[in-house]
């Protein structure tokens, strides 16, 4: 099995050395890929949104979406409430998903990185346009999932599996450095600032925007007191299906986590080994190992949680004896290397 593992990585860095000798090849393949990721991406937010959030289409009411879809929902009911007749509201939720995305994308190309903006630009695009394709006056399954699902399981299994769809595409964008665009670039530019996880940032917007649909709603229905209750229910389930994708997204996407990580050994080269194979420097404490009696070295690191499986493998290959304990920490000051995002 080690042996199998150390081929693979010989063969990878091969790869990886060819490559980098091949430049526009290596950028090719690179954004090739980006670009399938935010399609997937993309198409996991249509499907989800249409399927389980917004289901007017069916008759059978919506549950508030996070982000920019659910400020898009909030702004299509102002208008309702303000007396306007709406005929096609999928493509009246599409126009504003992608005039909102205007500003914030702003606020990436200055605040985050270009590479990273361009690609969210591309995940926005592509979510208006599968938003408007996948609906239920489209594509018969979508409609057919999304009355089954509502009619045998309801809103509660629609609020969680609408949170993994959705959750589950914006942490896909953000693992691949870019984003589904709007309030995920917000949420992004605070925890790259802060240092600290993306899920929690999109949660407190999204509250924020749940508690005005809900106002809406009800001014919508003139108050009456049985749609009252119905719009606080929706709220509540609403307020589960944002807490489901926020977990999800901070689940998958690690890159503001950060663990750490202590290896136990009695070669005191493996200190410089790190520091040089790793982004980060290491402390290291002398001890005594209590069933031996003989000095052991101790080197504690901290690094990004996507980091950790390198960081073992590596260690592991240089000295197979080495013990090695890895802690998630809660949060870090100090000056700590993190990748920067393009």
């Amino acid at each position: 099995m080690g042996k199998g593992k150390s081929r693979w990585a010989n063969q990878k860095e091969r790869v990886q050395n060819w490559l980098y000798d091949h430049l526009p090849i290596k950028h090719a393949i690179q954004y090739a890929g980006l670009f399938i990721l935010s399609s997937v991406s993309a198409f996991l937010f249509a499907f989800g949104f249409n399927t389980f959030v917004d289901l007017n289409s069916i008759g059978d009411g919506k549950i508030v979406a996070g982000g920019v879809s659910g400020i898009s929902q909030t702004l299509t009911l102002f208008l309702e409430v303000c007396g306007l007749e709406i005929k096609d509201e999928n493509l009246l939720i599409s126009i504003f998903y992608f005039v909102l995305n205007v500003p914030v994308i702003v606020l990436a190309w200055v605040g985050i990185g270009k590479k990273y903006t361009i690609f969210t630009l591309v995940n926005v695009v592509e979510v208006s346009l599968f938003v408007r394709l996948l609906n239920a006056s489209n594509v018969e399954l979508v409609g057919d999932v999304a009355e089954w699902v509502s009619k045998n399981a309801g809103f509660l299994a629609r609020a969680i599996f609408g949170g993994v769809t959705t959750g589950m595409s914006s942490a896909l964008a953000l693992k691949g450095d870019f984003s589904a665009g709007g309030v995920d670039i917000i949420a992004h530019y605070l925890s790259l600032k802060k240092r600290t996880s993306v899920g929690k940032y999109s949660v407190m917007i999204n509250i924020t925007t749940m508690v005005l649909f809900t106002i809406l709603s009800c001014c919508k229905s003139n108050w009456a007191e049985d749609a009252v209750a119905e719009f606080i229910a929706h709220a509540f389930f609403s307020t589960v299906y944002l807490f489901v994708a926020g977990l999800v997204i901070d689940r998958i996407h690690t890159r503001n986590k950060k663990c750490k990580v202590e290896v136990v050994t009695n070669n005191e080269a493996l200190g410089q080994f790190i520091i040089t194979n790793l982004p980060h420097s290491a402390t290291m404490t002398k001890g005594i190992g209590v069933y031996t009696g003989t000095e052991r070295y101790i080197f504690t690191i901290v690094i990004s949680s996507y980091e950790v499986n390198e960081a073992m493998r590596l260690i592991k290959e240089e000295d197979p004896n080495a013990f090695i304990q890895v802690t998630p920490l809660e949060r870090v000051e100090g000056r700590f290397y993190t990748r920067p995002i393009q």
